[in-house]
């Protein structure tokens, strides 16, 4: 018996009027065996994250993701896989990047507004706070936007991650200073939460056993106003390769102190939302020149992309909400990407319960969208709970993002 079947089949033995997920929240459903914010005509979805803050920035995936609804809505909805076409309702609440508020809006979302789904959920930290409540109501947490390798940790995988899992993202990266630099001393900043600690620990495990080594790590708390003494202290430990976890506003603040007390190592960024090209690194001004990260995204500000059918697409897109949409911020961008995936998702979903939405995003087969590179698509599964599984190595040329190298994969 298929998941979806049992799902059903569990809902008509209790004989309940209709099938609410695991906590039976409220809402209105369309049909008996549907579960609540859906009806034959809307479905209801739901986000948190930082909109105020050090994270503020990052409220661009909500504005973005709301423009493409209005757009998709504006066209008569999505066709979903069960025939029913739908509009989609986005309902975006401010958690300024606290784990907490992040609960509470969550649980309001759910029991309150009674969404059907969530997405684009911020954070390492904000995803692992929810993850019990998600997974025991049964909510669909999808393109969470963390790629913690806590996430293959759970039972039942109703949390999704958007971002390449963090493991992936270290090995790419952690391959390129061992070939580079074989004998490098690393200086690493990174944030003292799920987040920072994940990547910390991935990139020991990958360097173990070469002649690489991490000479000194240095945290930063989120609520905290400056890391400029972090980056003075990882300068001082003769350190030749800085590898910064920072996010926001923090690898502004970061790549700006290196460059003014003089430390000029081999830079290497996270792409986990810190690496957009005019909020984050442009402002670094020459402490950014060069940097190397990793995506699966075009930078619109890349030449190269000039004449790309996808990004005209997003072009006209970001032209026509441009009160609330900055073509040339990747996190829009992402945000952009993130919703064409979703879309994907509910085109996908042949039902209209929670399970369905689940089995949906895990069964998608090379899902593309309009800012994906070349050879990067969407292929998921039940066992692996990550939409982005191939990314490449890009390098900053103080105003643009540039692709090199190989594609790169998760199966690798």
């Amino acid at each position: 018996m298929n998941r979806r079947l049992g799902a059903l089949a569990v809902c008509s033995m209790l004989v309940l009027a209709a099938c609410g997920g695991r906590g039976d929240s409220g809402g209105s459903s369309a049909s008996g065996d549907c579960d609540p914010g859906i009806t034959d005509d809307s479905i209801k979805i739901g986000a948190s994250l930082p909109m105020s803050g050090a994270g503020a920035v990052y409220g661009a995936l909500a504005r973005t993701t709301e423009a493409y609804f209005e757009d998709v809505n504006a066209a008569g909805g999505v066709e979903m896989g069960d025939g029913k076409t739908r509009k989609v309702e986005f309902v975006a609440k401010d958690d300024a990047y606290d784990p907490a508020r992040t609960v509470s809006n969550v649980r309001s979302l759910v029991e309150q507004d009674g969404v059907f789904g969530l997405m684009e959920v911020l954070g390492t930290s904000p995803n692992l706070a929810i993850g019990d409540y998600v997974a025991g109501e049964g909510i669909p947490n999808l393109m969470a936007q963390s790629g913690t390798d806590e996430f293959m940790d759970q039972d039942e995988k109703w949390t999704m991650g958007y971002l390449a899992q963090y493991d992936l993202e270290a090995r790419v990266l952690a391959d390129y200073v061992i070939s580079e630099a074989p004998d490098a001393k690393v200086g690493l900043i990174y944030q003292n939460d799920g987040f920072g600690k994940n990547m910390l620990a991935d990139y020991e495990k990958h360097f173990e056993g070469t002649g690489v080594e991490i000479v000194e790590s240095q945290s930063y708390e989120q609520a905290g106003s400056s890391v400029d003494s972090q980056v003075v202290n990882l300068a001082n430990s003769g350190a030749d390769v800085f590898i910064s976890y920072a996010t926001g506003t923090f690898m502004t603040q970061a790549l700006k102190k290196a460059h003014d007390i003089g430390w000029k190592p081999r830079l290497l960024v996270t792409h986990s939302g810190s690496s957009s090209a005019k909020t984050i690194m442009q402002p670094a001004g020459p402490g950014a020149e060069n940097a190397v990260t990793i995506s699966w995204l075009k930078d619109p500000t890349d030449q190269q992309w000039a004449d790309d059918a996808g990004v005209k697409s997003w072009k006209a897109f970001a032209k026509k909400h441009s009160g609330s949409v900055d073509v040339e911020d990747s996190i829009a961008g992402a945000g952009y990407t993130a919703s064409q995936t979703m879309h994907h998702v509910l085109e996908n979903m042949d039902g209209c319960t929670r399970q369905d939405m689940l089995d949906a995003a895990q069964s998608l087969d090379e899902s593309t969208a309009d800012l994906f590179l070349p050879g990067v698509s969407v292929s998921t599964t039940p066992d692996y709970p990550y939409f982005v599984t191939q990314v490449q190595k890009m390098r900053f040329d103080g105003t643009s993002w540039h692709p090199f190298g190989d594609v790169e994969s998760a199966t690798e």
